[in-house]
């Protein structure tokens, strides 16, 4: 299994455009209007705090009650990611704040490399199967993340001309490319995939279950208005793929991107089918 995933084309086409993905967040992160989402600010506490705080705390008690599974470990770095970026179009359906779900996609992003390093040393304190050099992740996070993102950001200010002319050509691509590798991947470890794919739906569903009912309970007791309220729903359910990829790579963890393949394709069914529905 190792040697497939860390051979695998699309994952490894997935890794290389990272920078690529957050340079672009960078370029389509706007100021003023995160200036105004400051305004709101018990959405975007309890936001933060159901990514960054809640999920993780999910994914190590579905990792306990699973500890004897290949995807024990997998469980829970899936879910210390940040948010994926179809929560904006599925927040947009649902009638949510898709200006919210921008702002909590991109600042989850934003700090990530300190967030993922603090959950990665509290598996790694957990588990005698799982290590992580802190230093060696957080300065990869920094390069794969961080910078790229912060770049974005002072190109579209300073380089607003530039910024116009490749937004869109660079929004279609990655957009494409984000379908293709979603749909490729599946296929070109789909043997790896149906062989666990029992233990991973079950762990998926154990966790978007747990997720659904403990964040809807968090939101009811939040009193925020009701497109937050849809808003912080659907950004429990979405996580980013392409990080969870590059994650498995960089930790040489096959079965983490497995699993990842497993969680994102139910997650999607989950959310999708939450953004649809008539009811909050």
């Amino acid at each position: 299994m190792g040697e497939a995933v860390s051979n695998s084309l699309p994952l490894n086409i997935v890794t290389v455009f990272i920078p690529v993905l957050f340079y672009f967040l960078g370029l389509s992160s706007n100021l003023e209007q995160f200036k105004r989402i400051f305004i709101e600010k018990k959405s975007l506490i309890y936001g933060l705090g159901i990514q960054l705080i809640l999920l993780p705390l999910i994914g190590l008690l579905i990792s306990e009650l699973f500890r004897n599974s290949l995807f024990a470990v997998a469980a829970v770095v899936v879910l210390i990611v940040p948010g994926g970026h179809v929560s904006g179009l599925l927040s947009h359906i649902k009638g949510g704040n898709v200006p919210l779900s921008v702002f909590l996609t991109s600042f989850a992003s934003l700090i990530s490399p300190i967030t993922i390093i603090f959950w990665l040393t509290v598996i790694t304190s957990r588990s005698n199967n799982f290590s992580v050099d802190p230093a060696t992740s957080f300065i990869q996070l920094l390069l794969f993340v961080l910078v790229p993102f912060v770049f974005g950001m002072i190109v579209k200010v300073k380089f607003q001309k530039f910024t116009n002319l490749i937004f869109k050509p660079l929004d279609v691509f990655l957009k494409a490319l984000i379908v293709v590798v979603s749909i490729w991947t599946p296929i070109d470890l789909a043997s790896y995939i149906l062989e666990n794919i029992q233990q991973g739906l079950l762990i998926s569903l154990s966790s978007l279950i747990m997720i659904f009912i403990s964040s809807r309970i968090v939101i009811n007791s939040s009193n925020i208005d009701l497109p937050n309220a849809k808003t912080l729903q659907i950004e429990a359910l979405c996580q980013n793929f392409p990080i969870v990829l590059g994650i498995s790579l960089a930790l040489e963890m096959p079965e983490v991107a497995i699993y990842g393949m497993i969680y994102y394709l139910t997650s999607m069914v989950f959310a999708v089918s939450y953004s649809f529905s008539k009811k909050f």
